[in-house]
């Protein structure tokens, strides 16, 4: 008879919940052993993060807030495994965000919002996997990126332009992600829409990654594209892949398809780490779309931890954004921001921090109508989507709570 082991995890990593599950293909299946005996396990584990927050300009008034999930997103899993034998096994993951202010889900209309999937993982072969998910390009460079470091509430790149953040996530993907050899791991992964009248190939996505490590070095890069669907005068509901729309983008989101591209470096040497990335993001054009050239975002950025010998954690980290010229716009939109972080670790679980940044945007870039050229305003990190500055100006400050199990 099988036994179901319920077990609380004596660690949550360090937030990474949506962390890599280290990889396969079709052949893993050639790895099970009818014969073995099946063993279970399912963990549940979770975020729970709040924080207030002062902005000096939200829509064009200053605001004092309260903002879930500031430091590392308030989320709810569910994570299990069963022995297949022979060195495989079945995982699946659901997971959920919610706001911790309101108990609402943090996407309206979708229960397991962040991940649902299941698949096998093999020792050797890799994993497998199958349902909602992130891709290789997220998987892979992210955790060598700015956002563990600073927070993609203002640390990320101004309206996660380029997806290193966890606002990316596909519909109906099918993902490989190799076994570490020689300190390289790589993944691919294919998605498909979901229009009836298009073909299960409409409004797809697909991803491939490769990341090294050697000793205090990890060096990433990463692909990623994603089609828009059959309603292309904006962002199809039911195209396969969801990203963040902010006054960074909303001129392009008619277009055909987004492609991203990036290369990211971390260097760990004690307490101290550093870290690049850089990145360019294209918005692909066809006939339905409401803007005409393919527009353009090449993004740099650098970044710092130290660990000090005392509870604190310090961050801090630069980028810049710069949007070319194209759709009529001779001064294109660039934007510059810096961000900091000092979380004082009270357990490994629960820590109390403090966020700060700032942002300037100066040049044109489209308006949402695909058309109109318009000062660039500010858009701090990716949690201020819907609420930019009135002008090129923002700047941030938090001081919040976060606790994981």
């Amino acid at each position: 008879m099988k036994t179901l082991l319920f077990r609380w995890p004596a660690r949550h990593g360090n937030n990474r919940s949506f962390r890599a599950f280290v990889t396969g293909g079709a052949a893993l299946l050639l790895g099970c052993s009818t014969s073995a005996v099946a063993q279970s396990g399912m963990v549940m584990y979770g975020t729970a993060d709040v924080a207030m927050a002062y902005a000096d300009n939200h829509l064009g008034s200053a605001e004092y807030y309260v903002r879930s999930g500031a430091k590392d997103a308030s989320r709810l899993g569910l994570r299990g495994t069963e022995d297949l034998g022979s060195g495989a096994e079945l995982i699946f993951t659901l997971e959920a965000g919610y706001n911790l202010d309101d108990g609402t889900a943090s996407q309206a209309g979708s229960l397991f919002n962040r991940q649902s999937f299941i698949g096998i993982n093999h020792a050797r072969l890799g994993t497998l996997t199958a349902g909602r998910q992130y891709a290789p390009y997220w998987q892979l460079l992210s955790p060598l990126g700015p956002v563990p470091a600073l927070t993609g509430a203002l640390g990320a790149h101004p309206g996660d332009i380029d997806g290193l953040d966890v606002t990316i996530r596909h519909n109906n993907a099918i993902k490989y992600v190799s076994p570490v050899l020689h300190g390289v791991s790589a993944g691919v992964m294919v998605a498909s829409g979901e229009h009836a009248n298009g073909g299960a190939g409409t409004a797809g996505a697909l991803s491939a990654a490769i990341k090294y490590e050697t000793g205090p070095w990890r060096l990433g890069a990463g692909y990623q594209s994603i089609k828009n669907g059959v309603q292309g005068a904006s962002w199809d509901t039911a195209a396969s892949s969801s990203f963040l729309k902010s006054t960074v983008n909303a001129g392009y989101l008619s277009a055909r398809e987004v492609q991203y591209l990036a290369l990211v470096a971390h260097r760990q040497s004690g307490a101290l780490g550093i870290g690049a990335s850089v990145s360019n993001v294209q918005y692909v054009p066809n006939a339905r779309s409401r803007f005409a050239e393919t527009a353009s975002f090449n993004t740099g950025g650098v970044f710092a931890t130290w660990q000090t010998g005392s509870p604190w954690l310090l961050g801090a980290g630069v980028s810049y954004t710069r949007e070319q010229s194209a759709n009529g716009i001779a001064h294109p939109a660039n934007y510059r921001q810096l961000s900091l972080q000092q979380t004082y670790w009270l357990t490994k679980r629960t820590g109390i921090y403090l966020l700060e940044a700032t942002q300037r945007a100066h040049g044109q870039t489209l308006a949402a109508d695909g058309v109109t050229a318009i000062n660039a305003v500010a858009s701090l990190g990716d949690s201020n989507a819907g609420t930019p500055s009135s002008d090129g100006k923002q700047t941030i400050f938090m001081v919040g709570v976060r606790h994981t199990f």
